[in-house]
């Protein structure tokens, strides 16, 4: 590929926005596209902090390749109508969603397709298919769910002799499709989550075979040695100078420093969880029906607690995550039931990474409420608070200083939306933060959203805090508790 500027490209200049082009991008975003662009098929890394920005920088390196050529997002399975949604909104690709493990042919007129890791082995012999012969661009997004180096197994041929072939996994759909795409990008914030072995399948994912097997890797880089019990022991390092040499020159590094420097106060993120994302909960049919035998208050309040259970294995991942890229996090929920099961599975997650979890609600004292805010307040590195909204979405400082926000469960007035966001942007905050709205698809929580949220997304590139104030006149809805019920349970039921 020609070396140069991506912008200065007229043919790919027509695939992005023109205000992305005007002066959107980060100074690190516009660095990272053009080394990609220079890189060609090498292969290339970016390892760069949660909300950072990694998607729009992938979308531009999917834009910026030959024409006719494929192209594949592998995500985890909640984020996959988000790539959709920032690829529509940063550029021209069109991004159809692959869902299911019962793999279906792909049309021939697709251009660009997302699946989630879970089901890249189900879905494998379908995109070699739709490939066929064209060039592949693959995006291989949070590239540590695919460090397993488990890929082949012993078999015994029809002659006797024994052969190595592939599994029917995950690791072995992706290193098989590696060697099939002819550019190759990897994203994560946590290339390393345990140890230097972590490395070696995802560096052969971005240039397979250039690395060696697994066994030379960790020769060479670990330290390999005969472990006390039998097998290799890998838990050691050597070579250290070489291996960040190597790894200068394929990986793009964006530290949590670098990232603050460049983005705003706060930004907004929706995140629309699909049935199949969602956590199956345990039967509501006996609550639901004695709620509604309680009124119409008692059925709104048991259909949020669905909502929101469905959303604690996701929520809880991301916040696994987060904590292990070293961010401080803040989950707000609006009932206590959920607060408490969702503190549990996240203290159960992050228990590896030592980050601290405090939680509480209205059911406790404001003294301890009080206490357990300014605790966090004080930690500076990764760690988390879960919380309900109307405990802390109104008048405590101590939480401005946090990274990311998820919200388990949408504020339903216009007011509250506003007051806990308030939070989080607000004098003294030393960090940009990231605000997520998560909704579950089919509850009523997608009801809420339509009634106040409808317009956020609209603006959430654009809202900082001198603005945070008209947050509540782009959002639809009333103050009103009775019409607001009545009006969400109408529209579940239609």
């Amino acid at each position: 590929m020609e070396q140069g500027f991506p912008w200065e490209d007229p043919r790919i200049c027509k695939r992005v926005k023109p205000w992305v082009l005007e002066g959107f991008l980060t100074p690190y975003q516009r660095e990272a596209w053009a080394w990609l662009y220079n890189r060609g098929e090498n292969g290339s890394n970016l390892w760069w902090a949660c909300g950072s920005g990694k998607t729009l920088a992938a979308l531009l390196f999917l834009v910026s390749g030959p024409i006719n050529e494929r192209k594949i997002i592998v995500t985890r399975a909640p984020t996959k109508r988000q790539w959709q949604r920032e690829a529509t909104q940063y550029t021209n690709l069109k991004l159809a969603v692959l869902d299911g493990k019962t793999a279906t042919a792909i049309s021939p007129g697709v251009e660009t397709v997302v699946l989630s890791w879970e089901i890249l082995a189900d879905w494998r012999v379908a995109l070699m298919s739709w490939v066929g012969s064209r060039k592949l661009a693959i995006v291989w997004d949070e590239i540590h769910k695919g460090k397993s180096w488990k890929r082949k197994e012993k078999f015994v041929d029809k002659a006797g002799k024994v052969r190595h072939g592939w599994m029917d996994n995950r690791a072995a759909a992706a290193a098989r499709l590696a060697r099939r795409a002819t550019r190759r990008l990897g994203l994560t914030a946590t290339p390393i989550r345990d140890r230097r072995t972590d490395l070696w399948a995802q560096l052969d994912i971005i240039q397979p075979g250039l690395w060696g097997s697994s066994w030379d890797f960790v020769h060479k880089y670990c330290d390999a040695r005969p472990g006390e019990y039998g097998g290799l022991d890998t838990k050691g390092v050597s070579n250290t100078l070489q291996l960040k040499n190597k790894l200068a020159k394929i990986a793009h590094t964006v530290s949590y420093g670098e990232m603050s420097k460049h983005l705003p106060p706060k930004r907004r993120q929706l995140v629309y969880l699909t049935a199949s994302d969602q956590t199956r909960p345990a039967s509501f049919k006996k609550e639901m029906k004695a709620a509604a035998a309680r009124g119409k208050q008692a059925l709104f309040e048991t259909h949020l607690l669905l909502a929101a259970s469905c959303k604690r294995g996701w929520i809880s991942e991301t916040v696994r995550d987060a904590v292990e890229a070293g961010q401080k996090v803040t989950v707000f929920t609006g009932r206590r039931q959920d607060c408490e099961a969702l503190a549990k599975l996240i203290r159960t997650k992050v228990k590896a990474s030592g980050a601290p979890v405090w939680s509480a609600h209205g059911g406790d004292s404001l003294k301890t409420r009080e206490l357990l805010v300014k605790e966090y307040a004080d930690t500076e590195t990764a760690a988390v608070f879960v919380g309900t909204t109307d405990a802390f979405g109104e008048a405590i400082d101590g939480l401005q200083n946090t990274d990311l926000v998820i919200f388990a469960l949408l504020p339903w007035t216009p007011g509250a939306v506003t007051q806990a966001e308030g939070r989080f942007s607000r004098h003294g905050s030393s960090r940009p933060v990231l605000i997520m709205y998560t909704v579950a698809e089919g509850t009523v929580d997608e009801h809420v959203a339509d009634m106040l949220l409808e317009k956020l997304e609209a603006v959430e590139t654009t809202l900082d805090d001198s603005e945070a104030g008209g947050v509540a006149k782009t959002l639809a809805g009333t103050e009103d508790e009775e019409e607001i019920i009545n009006s969400i349970l109408e529209m579940f039921h239609e």
